[in-house]
C-alpha cells in the first residue's frame, strides 16, 4: 500500500512540475482611476484555463463544420431516399404491367373458352340430330332384314343361321358389289358412330372455361389442360362427322350398285317412282374428307364453317341414302322360298312338254311339296286363284311398277285386296296347273315387262343372306 501510494504521490508531482514548469505563475495588472490592480494566475489556473479554450475551440470547429456539410449531408441523404422510392415504384409498376398482361391473358383465355365450348356444343347438337336422322332413315330395312332372319331361323327345312348384310363398318373401305362375286359381310353401322370419352366417361366443356383459372400460379398449366382436351374432342367431333360422312357415301355406293344389279330402271327412275323428290340427281354425291382441326385453329370461324359446310353435304346424303333404302325396301329382293334349287331359268329354254325351244317367263323353284311361300316384299293381292297354265297363283301389285307372281301352289293362303307384308307365308309349294313336279312358278313385272327374277335374288344376296 505504501508502494502504490508512493507512485501517486511520484505522479500527481510530476503533473505540478510540469505545470509550474511551462506555466509560471503570471499576473495581469489593470490600472484604473490611477489605481493599479493586478490578478494573479497560477500555474493550475493557467492549465484550467487552456483546457476550457480548446475544448471551446473544437465545440466550435465541429459545430462550424457540422453547420457548413450539414445541408450536403442531408441532400445526398435524400438523393439516396429518392433512388429507392423510385427503384420501388419501377418494380411496383413492372408488377402492376405484369398482372395487366396476366389478367389480359387469362380474359382472352376465357373468351376463347367460351368460344370454343359454345362452338363444341353446337357441333353436338347437330351431330345429335344427324345421327337421329340416321337412325330413323334405316329403321324400315333394318325391320326387314331382321323379319327375313326370323323367318329363316323358324323354318324346320334351314339350320343355317342368318346373318344381316349391308351394315357398314369404319375400318372397311367398302366394296364394289357391282363387280364383287363374294358377298361383303360388316359390322353394325351404330357402333362406329360413338365418341370415345375415356375412362372419365366424358368431358363436361361448359365447366373448363373456368376450372382452375382464378390461380395465377397454375394458370398456365390449367389452360395447356383445358386447350388440349377441347382440342381433343374437337378432333373427335371432325373424326365422327368424318366417319359418318365416309359410311355414309359408302353405303350409297353400295345400295346404289344393288339397284344396278336389278337391270330394271336406272336409280333415279326408281327412287322418283317411290316418292323421292329431287334425290336423283344426289345419289352418290360426297367429297373429300375434311382434315382434323388445328389446335391453334380451334376457336376459328372458318373451322366451324367447314364443319356445317360437311354437315350440311352429310345430312343431304343422308337424306338420298334414306331414299334408296326405302326403294330397296319396295323391291322384290327375297328369296320366296328358305331352300330349294333352281331347276329351271329365265329366259329360253327346252319345254320339258312339247321338247321344243320357248320362253322362260320366271324362275323354277323346285323344293318339297307344301313349303311355305313368302312374299318377297310388301304389296296388295291383286289375283288369288286358278289361272291356267300357272295354276293355283297368287299376284301380288308391290308398288312403283313392280308386281310379283307365285304358280302352281298348293295351297292359297291369302284372298284378292288383301295388305301382304315382308315375308308373310302366302300360300304352299304344290303342282297344279303346267307343272312337271312340285315347285314354285316365280315371276317378277315392271312398267308391264316380265323380268328376270334371278337378278332380283341375287341383289338380295347382299340385302339378305344366309351364312353357312
Amino acid at each position: 500500500m505504501r508502494g502504490v501510494h508512493h507512485k501517486g504521490s511520484d505522479f500527481v508531482d510530476g503533473i505540478r512540475r510540469f505545470i509550474r514548469h511551462h506555466y509560471v505563475e503570471r499576473q495581469i495588472y489593470l490600472r484604473s482611476h490611477g489605481q493599479v490592480q493586478f490578478i494573479s494566475l497560477s500555474p493550475f489556473t493557467q492549465a484550467v484555463f487552456l483546457g476550457i479554450a480548446v475544448v471551446s475551440f473544437g465545440w466550435v470547429a465541429f459545430s462550424s463544420v457540422n453547420v457548413v456539410f450539414k445541408q450536403q449531408i442531408i441532400a445526398s441523404k435524400d438523393q439516396r431516399y429518392i433512388k429507392m422510392q423510385s427503384a420501388y415504384e419501377e418494380r411496383m409498376a413492372q408488377l402492376q404491367s405484369s398482372y395487366d398482361e396476366l389478367n389480359g391473358k387469362l380474359v382472352i383465355s376465357q373468351e376463347r373458352f367460351l368460344a370454343t365450348t359454345r362452338e363444341l356444343e353446337d357441333k353436338h347438337r347437330q351431330l345429335a340430330a344427324l345421327m337421329g336422322q340416321r337412325r330413323a332413315a334405316s329403321s324400315e330395312l333394318d325391320q326387314m332384314r331382321e323379319r327375313y332372319a326370323a323367318t329363316l331361323q323358324k323354318s324346320k327345312d334351314q339350320t343355317d343361321g342368318n346373318t344381316v348384310l349391308m351394315s357398314v363398318n369404319q375400318e372397311s373401305e367398302g366394296v364394289n358389289i357391282a363387280q364383287t362375286t363374294t358377298r361383303p359381310q360388316h359390322r353394325d353401322a351404330s357402333a362406329t358412330y360413338v365418341i370415345d370419352g375415356g375412362e372419365s366417361g366424358g368431358l363436361d366443356v361448359a365447366s373448363l372455361a373456368f376450372t382452375g383459372l382464378a390461380d395465377n400460379a397454375d394458370q398456365i398449366g390449367t389452360v395447356s389442360m383445358i386447350d388440349a382436351k377441347l382440342t381433343n374432342l374437337d378432333h373427335a367431333q371432325q373424326s365422327l362427322i368424318n366417319t359418318i360422312d365416309e359410311t355414309t357415301d359408302r353405303r350409297i355406293r353400295e345400295l346404289t350398285s344393288i339397284i344396278d344389279m336389278t337391270n330394271v330402271a336406272d336409280v333415279g327412275t326408281l327412287v322418283k317412282k317411290n316418292g323421292g323428290a329431287g334425290a336423283a340427281d344426289e345419289l352418290g354425291e360426297g367429297g373429300p374428307l375434311l382434315g382434323l382441326a388445328e389446335g391453334e385453329a380451334l376457336a376459328g370461324a372458318g373451322n366451324g364453317n367447314a364443319f356445317s359446310k360437311q354437315l350440311s353435304r352429310v345430312s343431304t346424303n343422308i337424306n338420298a341414302l334414306t331414299e334408296l333404302e326405302n326403294t330397296i325396301a319396295r323391291l322384290p329382293l327375297a328369296e320366296p322360298l328358305n331352300a330349294y334349287h333352281e331347276s329351271s331359268g329365265f329366259g329360253p329354254r327346252r319345254d320339258p312338254f312339247t321338247g321344243r325351244m320357248a320362253f322362260h317367263a320366271g324362275e323354277d323353284m323346285a323344293t318339297a311339296w307344301g313349303t311355305p311361300v313368302y312374299a318377297t316384299t310388301s304389296g296388295t293381292v291383286a289375283y288369288a286363284g286358278p289361272h291356267g297354265a300357272y295354276g293355283n297363283m297368287i299376284e301380288i301389285n308391290v308398288g312403283n311398277g313392280f308386281k310379283t307372281r307365285y304358280g302352281h301352289l298348293s295351297r292359297i293362303n291369302v284372298k284378292v285386296g288383301q295388305k301382304i307384308a315382308f315375308r308373310d307365308v302366302i300360300g304352299r309349294v304344290g303342282s297344279t296347273g303346267r307343272s312337271s313336279g312340285p315347285h314354285l312358278h316365280y315371276e317378277v313385272w315392271f312398267d308391264g315387262i316380265v323380268r328376270d327374277p334371278t337378278k332380283f335374288v341375287e341383289a338380295g344376296h347382299y340385302v339378305f343372306t344366309k351364312q353357312r
